[in-house]
């Protein structure tokens, strides 16, 4: 087991640089590594052993039919949560001994789809990251290549400096939004997939997120015999299961057994944190994208962001950047602050501030730019434009 899944411990490798953020990295690394761990470790007959084991008066050549029969077209057990007790000693959850009649059977039939299901969600939760990976084409790796180190890059010189401003100046306002507009979408595409994911689970299991509350409840009050009586409604270890076949002299022959289930003793404790976890990423995307909506409509809370990434810089040369950037514009300036060396980053918001308010300019301005720059630092040495005001 643990070396099937050594090669998913790079899905939670750290990149040396990011496009995305921490919200994200929750649905798309976090939630897929656990999803992934949950359909292996499910699949797996040597942890649990057979998904079904049913007790009968069958003849031993009947009972692999009877296992069969009864894990593919499913179990049944009573409405009714309380205890029973059975008549040999035998406690059972939700399962009546005798005759249970038709109005009263609650049939189980997702078993065989619930390795299936956590296949579907970490495709799901994976699909935007894959998504905005396609749309982006790898445009912040190759501003950021190579910038992200601690001390100032080797590769950080003024051919680099001169090409990295011509890309942000000259490059159409339209495209800048399209970078920005996209990313936002795919950000709600993440929130809509918890939605999805959590509409499955509610379909799968026959209405989970009302019917599986009051076993979360029990279970996070420590009521282990309230959480052990719901639980067994949606996961019941033991069920029955009425099986018919032709006897030997051509008679039908009616069967009740009494079936075993033990994969549901994980499956409860799965879903149990699957259902706080959705609940929770839920929350947090919903609130990631409150957050975002602020940003896109508020100019100001556009340079607070900029300015606790690079503080100390300079005020008014933020202030100017930031106030002649539209939201395309400023998203890319936000996203390269976030991976690049800050002192690289300082630099190209003073550069940008130089440039003047249309932040258009040609190569040869750049060229001449860059000739000054050399000049200043030649005969002035470090500049204290560095210095929050």
């Amino acid at each position: 087991m643990i070396e099937i899944t050594k090669p998913l411990r790079d899905i939670l490798v750290p990149k040396s640089f990011d496009s995305t953020n921490t919200v994200w990295r929750l649905h798309s690394r976090i939630t897929v590594y656990m999803l992934v761990f949950f359909t292996i470790l499910l699949s797996a007959r040597a942890y649990f052993g057979e998904p079904i084991e049913c007790i009968s008066s069958a003849a031993p050549t009947v009972r692999p039919s009877l296992h069969s029969f009864c894990w593919t077209l499913g179990t049944y057990i009573s409405r009714d949560p309380k205890f029973v007790d059975a008549s040999w000693d035998i406690i059972e959850i939700g399962t009546k001994m005798g005759h249970i009649p038709k109005e009263e059977r609650f049939y189980q039939k997702y078993y065989q789809w619930v390795p299936f299901l956590l296949a579907i969600q970490a495709f799901l939760f994976s699909f935007p990251k894959h998504l905005w990976r396609f749309c982006e084409g790898g445009r912040l790796q190759t501003l950021c290549n190579n910038l992200d180190s601690i001390l100032s890059p080797d590769s950080w010189n003024p051919r680099r400096k001169a090409k990295t401003l011509l890309y942000l100046t000259q490059e159409s306002r339209k495209g800048h939004n399209r970078y920005a507009l996209l990313f936002v979408g795919c950000e709600i595409l993440n929130f809509l997939v918890v939605v999805l994911n959590m509409c499955l689970m509610n379909f799968l299991f026959g209405g989970f997120w009302t019917s599986y509350q009051p076993a979360i409840q029990a279970l996070l009050s420590l009521d282990m015999n309230a959480w052990t009586s719901y639980n067994s409604l949606v996961f019941p270890k033991l069920a029955k299961c009425d099986f018919s076949y032709i006897g030997p002299s051509g008679t039908k022959q009616n069967l009740d057994a009494l079936c075993l289930l033990p994969q549901n003793i994980v499956n409860e404790k799965i879903f149990a944190f699957l259902w706080l976890w959705f609940i929770l990423l839920a929350i947090v995307s919903g609130a990631q994208l409150c957050y975002r909506l602020l940003q896109l409509c508020c100019q100001s809370v556009r340079f607070r962001v900029l300015f606790s990434l690079l503080n100390p810089i300079s005020y008014h040369r933020l202030k100017r950047v930031v106030r002649e950037s539209n939201i395309g514009y400023w998203f890319l300036l936000y996203q390269m602050a976030r991976n690049i060396n800050k002192g690289v980053m300082r630099e190209i918001i003073r550069d940008l501030s130089r440039i003047g308010q249309e932040l258009n300019m040609s190569k040869q301005n750049v060229h001449e730019l860059q000739m000054e720059e050399e000049s200043e630092d030649a005969q002035d040495g470090p500049e204290d434009d560095e210095v929050t005001v």
